[in-house]
């Protein structure tokens, strides 16, 4: 069922505060800021890291703004997927219960999500720009 972990974002309550400490603080590179506030950050060996403000999250995976409290914050995990009908009848047979049933959002991405065992938001997706990974990164311990 899973490829790879497709991104990997933070949900925050002061985006633009959020934005400032992965730029200015950590000094890593805003890519790209798109439409509402999410911004893509490039961060050495991660695929896909955002910085995604909570009320524009409530509206992705609830339909509306004014769900932003059962938006928990903290770190959501995506994984690619083969198939997101599939991964989703799979995960309900499973007894998982799905916030975001499958549903293509408006940047392309097909995707469903979950509350994760520990509270966290879990999805799962297929990305069209993501599908193959460029080159296969491995850490390996050093000569001891």
């Amino acid at each position: 069922m899973l490829r790879h972990v497709a991104g990997i974002a933070e949900i925050v309550a002061d985006w633009p505060a959020a934005v400032s400490f992965y730029r200015d603080t950590l000094g890593l590179e805003i890519k790209e800021q798109m439409e509402g506030a999410y911004a893509v950050v490039s961060v050495p060996g991660v695929l896909h890291f955002g910085v995604w403000n909570r009320a524009d999250a409530a509206e992705s995976v609830f339909g509306s703004r004014e769900a932003i409290d059962r938006v928990p914050l903290g770190f959501t995990l995506e994984f690619e997927v083969d198939d997101v009908d599939a991964a989703a009848a799979q995960l309900a047979a499973n007894g998982c219960q799905l916030v975001t049933p499958p549903k293509t959002e408006p940047w392309g991405q097909k995707s469903c999500r979950m509350v994760a065992v520990g509270g966290g938001l879990l999805g799962f997706a297929e990305t069209p720009w993501g599908r193959r990974i460029s080159q296969q990164l491995v850490a390996e311990k050093p000569d001891a």
